[in-house]
Formats: structure tokens, sequence, C-alpha cells
């Protein structure tokens, strides 16, 4: 009999942050993530540390989704990133909605074979839709590259003008002042989240794990505070009491602050301590059994994680750096995988029908700042 193993799942979102990425790799490997046309948006070092999924399908049905897709690509680019998110937001907002329908029917018009089946029309949305969100996604890391950039420009300009402490905060507020830090005006890894939500369980149904348990692992804790909203009014609406089942159970270091040589150093390094393991090891028996013992069992594991993370970058030579990254785990009691799919993509659920992978608790990783961030 094969041991049932956990799988961290990348979700919604197909695309990684250095930080992000070095963060899951010293915790967890491998990733799991979903492939929709293009391969997910990572660190060229994390590639071998992420499975990627992809759904089958032939390649008529991927000559479908390309076309689309660069009929989306062609009106960015008359109307600027704006435009296309204020189409989609338009033509999207409602999931499935004929307006979304009509528009992929308008750009497949003259092709020799459009699809018939109606689910064929479900995975194009879902793959069209998550696609686009993909490459706003990488945008908007490419973006936050270039400010960290400035950033770094900056200190250095303080640093070669003798400027002391008080003086460098004086010189930022004037720096802000006359050029105020620029930041993307929408919110990319958030836009249109009950869509990608949605869209991304449509894909996802479709994949085989042959009862491995799956740990929906989020970049922002914006992700899991939409997925439970509305289970938290539903039961709050039926006077029930409302258990989230979250905790903060794992703290990292500014791992993202080492360079490239460096990091590979800890990395190497870190494997043979054996506390990923551990963890791991736990996490397993927590999640089968949820008592309270296996929590206690797993909040020591991360203990020893942490302290392990700690003396392996003293061996290595370098400083834990400041500010951090804290991972969450929330576990709602009485939630499913298959009713998260149903309650953010009905159609999607009524329409491709029901599969066991989704009947096992819906469990949750996010990362957040960390306390001194």
């Amino acid at each position: 009999m094969n041991e049932t193993k956990t799988r961290f799942f990348l979700f919604p979102h197909s695309v990684l942050s250095e930080s992000a990425a070095r963060c899951l790799a010293t915790v967890w490997s491998p990733l799991d993530c979903l492939r929709i046309v293009e391969p997910a948006t990572l660190p060229e070092w994390a590639q071998v540390h992420c499975i990627q999924h992809v759904l089958e399908r032939d390649d008529g049905f991927w000559e479908r989704v390309r076309v689309v897709l660069q009929g989306y690509r062609r009106m960015g680019t008359e109307f600027g990133e704006d435009g296309l998110m204020a189409a989609l937001s338009r033509e999207w907002s409602l999931g499935g909605s004929p307006e979304s329908r009509a528009h992929i029917q308008q750009m497949l018009k003259g092709m020799a074979a459009p699809p018939a089946d109606p689910q064929e029309w479900l995975f194009t949305e879902a793959c069209v839709f998550l696609e686009l969100g993909r490459e706003l996604d990488q945008r908007e890391l490419e973006l936050a590259g270039s400010l960290q950039n400035v950033s770094r420009l900056e200190d250095q300009l303080l640093e070669s003008l003798g400027a002391d402490e008080e003086d460098a905060g004086e010189l930022q507020r004037a720096l802000e002042t006359t050029n105020p830090p620029l930041s993307p005006e929408w919110g990319h890894f958030t836009y249109l989240l009950r869509l990608r939500i949605g869209f991304w369980f449509r894909l996802f149904s479709r994949l085989v794990f042959q009862g491995d348990r799956v740990v929906l692992t989020a970049l922002n804790r914006e992700v899991v505070d939409e997925v439970l909203d509305p289970f938290q009014t539903e039961r709050e609406r039926r006077g029930e009491t409302w258990e989230r089942g979250e905790w903060a159970f794992l703290e990292l270091p500014r791992l993202d602050l080492l360079d490239p040589k460096d990091f590979e150093q800890f990395r190497l390094a870190f494997q043979d301590t054996g506390a990923r393991e551990h963890l791991a090891g736990t996490l397993q028996d927590f999640l089968r059994e949820g008592a309270e013992e296996k929590r206690e069992a797993l909040d020591r594991a991360a203990e020893a994680f942490e302290e392990a993370v700690g003396a392996t970058l003293g061996k290595t030579g370098f400083s834990e750096k400041g500010g951090g990254v804290r991972m969450v785990l929330t576990r709602p009691p009485d939630v499913t995988l298959e009713d998260v799919w149903r309650r953010f993509d009905r159609q999607g659920a009524e329409t491709l029908g029901s599969v066991d992978s989704l009947r096992m608790p819906a469990v949750f990783l996010h990362l957040e700042p960390g306390g001194d961030s």
C-alpha cells in the first residue's frame, strides 16, 4: 500500500517571487503548481523544486486557447494594461458570463474546429483567464524588482553623500516628497480573486493525486480571507460559532537578503540538519489526526526548525536577517476542497462533476510579513 503524502500546491497563482521561493523551498520541497499555457513564473534556481501540472488536452484545444490569448494581448497592446484589466472586469466579473463566452466565440471565428463540448468551453475560459492573470502577476513582480533596484540606488546615493542616520531620514523624506514611491495602481495578485479561485479549482479538479493530501499554499493572507469569508458569513447567519482554525506556526528570517551564492550555500547546509523532514512528518501526523497533542508536537518541530535555520546561518558565516516571513496554517472545521470549488465555481462543479480527490478537508498555508518586518 502506497503511503499518503502531503503536497503543497501553490494557489491560486502560478508565480513565485524570489523571497517566497526561498522561503518555501527551505521548508517544503518540492512544491506543486499549475502550468496553464506557458511555464509558471519562478526564479530559475527554483524550477527544479516545483512540479508543474498541466491540463491534459489535445493540440486543437491549446491552439484555440492561444488564439483567444492573442486577442486579449492585442487589446492590451492597443489600450494599455489598464484597458485590458477594465475589459476583463467587464466581461469576466460574473464568471462564465455570456459576455466572456461571446468574446471568445468572436476571437475563434473562422477557425476550422471551434469547441462544441460544454466542458471544453469551461476549460477554455479558465485557461485564458488564469494565463492572463499569470502574465499580469509576472509584470507586477518585474515592477517590484525595479522598485527594489531604485531603493538600493537611493541607499548608495545617501552613503556616497556621507549622510548619517538623521540626515538620511531627511533626504529620504525629501526624495519621497518630490518623487513619491512607485507602486502599482492595481494589486494584480488580488485582482478578480474570486474568479481566479474558481477557475483554478476548475483545472485542479482534473488532476489525479491518488489520495495525497493537499495544502493550498497562498502568497498572501488575502487569498485565504477571500476563500473563508462566505463560509464564515453563512455560519454566522445561522447563529453558529465560526472557528477559522488558524495559527502562525513558523517564522523565517529574510533569506532573500542573502546573495544567490550565499543562499545556495545555506540551503545545501540546511538539508543536512534533518529539520525539514522532521517538520514534514509532524505536519503529516497533525493533518491526519488533528488532535491537540499532534498540534503541540508540530509547534515543537516548528520551533526546532527555526533554531536549525539560525544555527545553519551562523555556521555558514551569515547572521539572521531582520524582518522575516511568517507561515500561517489554517484548517477550518467542516470545509472540504469540494465545498470551496462549489462556492466559487458552481457552474464548473455542476457541469464537470465531483471527484474523490476534492472530498478532503481544506487546509491552507499562507505567507505574511513577520513580526519585525
